[in-house]
């Protein structure tokens, strides 16, 4: 009786242990950076917003973008999921790449390909059609967020539209209604949770993004890109702090209305034994014209990365283009940043998945009246903007008891808490289809917690544990927002050397190092690949 107390007692003790350690690194590296920037900026100088007609139209710019990327955004990556998603058509995979590009690439690539393509020498707008055209400004950055953004709405989008039955379209076919009316009455509103969460998730991309900004913007300032200005060329924390809190309203409402939006919506259009296995083909001319169109963005997407590659190995752009390895040894040259690139992707991503576990695992399994807001603070970091993050543990962490201000373990740690959301949704999705029940049934047989736990949850957790890691690394190989404001000489990574050179106009060197990144993330893309194909491999026999 003594001995089962002992083991209850050191059970709970291990337990409140845990919670207690998980809810001190949430309340360090979340909560209080956050505090340390809104409380940095004092309540009146907020009415320099509109007093002060740059950050007025920092303001306007950054919602105006929002507004009209995530539209653009959000009707493209419709027309890619339906028509993945519903036609028979070729070139499928070809289009379902396209989709993959922009997320495992840094997150300025498109704007600066842009820049080659149809800048003042760009290679299409000068060499081609001998044009001096303008490409920065709002129009520019308009296309650049779209083209960049776009999949991340579609991957929501699709998932709806894969598992939508067809079985009520057939119905309305049955009865009468034309093409026209079925896609307005039936799939457009079974899409909608679909289409909303996509444009949740694009509008808190585009509303943080800095790198498009930072490199096409031009006069076009936005609020991520002002803050910055503000904190590297002027030196003034407090303006900075202002700007970033006031992205960070905002982003916050966006998130709460993802949250609540997707926490309610259901996903499920029809249960039981499905009557249809495909859908009822629409006609030829829609048909050919949604592929027409996908192909058009893929042309797109495809020029963007080919003339990457060949600036990559091109003397000087736009003045001499014969071909060179200069530019690569350049880049290996700068070996350091890397090294400094990788090495903080696979130890934030390590930490990210040590953090998110026991928090996915404590709010999908435990029942102690704290799970909704461990389950709060668990995501909110993907609310908070990227640039914010940056700038809170730049002022958080840049005295005692904490002073990390230079080192490389500031740069892990943001990195891992920028990530954890990320890395807690794909744990908790995957503890959420482990039944409980096969916990109760090692328990009974005899097994403590500890054995059901190894034997039964980990190699159930295995795939969604190394599909969390893959995801973490190559967000944070590509990372630039973050960092931008704790970095120094010592901890410099790639993404902060390519935006130096775009800065320089040293454009061949710029490409090069993205190439370098880029292959990186397509390497370890490939590797977890190979992982997960074995694995099913091996399950099937």
């Amino acid at each position: 009786m003594t001995t089962t107390i002992l083991k209850i007692v050191t059970r709970n003790l291990l337990f409140y242990l845990t919670f207690g350690l998980l809810l001190l690194i949430i309340s360090t590296f979340v909560i209080w950076p956050i505090l340390k920037v809104v409380s940095f900026a004092q309540l009146e100088n907020f009415s320099e917003l509109f007093t002060n007609s740059r950050w007025s139209q920092a303001a306007i710019h950054s919602l105006m973008m929002t507004m009209i990327s995530t539209l653009s955004c959000t009707f493209v990556a419709f027309i890619f999921a339906y028509t993945i998603a519903r036609l028979e058509i070729p070139c499928k995979g070809l289009f379902k790449f396209i989709t993959i590009l922009p997320i495992v690439s840094p997150p300025f690539i498109v704007g600066m390909s842009y820049i080659l393509l149809f800048g003042r020498q760009g290679i299409i707008s000068k060499q081609l059609l001998n044009l001096n055209v303008d490409v920065y400004g709002w129009h520019g950055l308009w296309l650049v967020q779209t083209i960049t953004f776009f999949p991340y709405a579609y991957a929501v989008i699709y998932g709806v539209l894969k598992k939508s039955s067809p079985s009520q379209e057939y119905a309305a076919y049955n009865m009468g209604s034309t093409h026209w009316q079925v896609f307005k009455n039936i799939v457009l509103p079974l899409s909608k949770p679909g289409i909303a969460g996509g444009a949740l998730i694009a509008a808190m991309s585009i509303l943080a993004d800095f790198g498009n900004p930072m490199v096409i913007g031009g006069n076009s300032t936005v609020l991520s890109t002002e803050a910055y200005m503000q904190m590297i060329g002027w030196f003034d924390l407090s303006s900075a702090a202002i700007l970033s809190t006031t992205l960070l309203i905002p982003a916050l409402g966006l998130f709460l209305l993802n949250r609540q939006w997707v926490g309610k919506q259901s996903y499920t259009t029809v249960t039981g034994k499905e009557s249809y296995s495909s859908h009822y083909p629409i006609p030829s001319y829609i048909k050919w014209t949604l592929f027409s169109f996908c192909m058009f963005i893929t042309v797109i997407v495809l020029l963007v990365y080919g003339v990457l590659f060949y600036g990559a190995f091109t003397t000087t752009w736009g003045y001499n283009w014969s071909l060179t390895f200069s530019n690569l040894d350049y880049v290996f040259s700068k070996g350091k940043e890397l090294t400094n690139s990788i090495q903080f992707a696979v130890l934030s991503s390590i930490l990210a998945g040590v953090l998110a576990f026991p928090l996915a695992f404590i709010v999908q399994r435990k029942k102690m009246g704290m799970n909704r807001f461990l389950d709060f603070l668990s995501v909110l970091p993907g609310a908070v903007p990227g640039v914010f993050l940056g700038l809170g543990f730049a002022i958080a962490f840049n005295a005692e008891p904490l002073m990390l201000t230079g080192t490389a373990m500031i740069m892990v740690i943001a990195l891992t808490i920028w990530n954890v959301p990320t890395f807690y949704s794909t744990l908790l999705a995957g503890l959420q289809q482990i039944s409980s029940s096969l916990e109760e049934a090692s328990q009974n047989l005899g097994a403590n917690n500890l054995k059901t736990f190894r034997h039964i949850l980990l190699p159930l957790l295995k795939g969604p544990f190394i599909s969390g890691m893959v995801v973490t690394f190559l967000r944070s190989v590509t990372c630039l927002s973050v960092i931008v404001f704790i970095y120094s000489a010592k901890t410099s990574v790639g993404t902060v050397s390519i935006l130096g050179l775009v800065s320089n106009g040293e454009w061949g060197k710029a490409s090069s190092f993205t190439v370098v990144l880029i292959s990186i993330a397509f390497a370890v893309l490939g590797i977890s690949q190979l992982f997960f194909r074995n694995k099913r491999n091996a399950n099937d026999y």
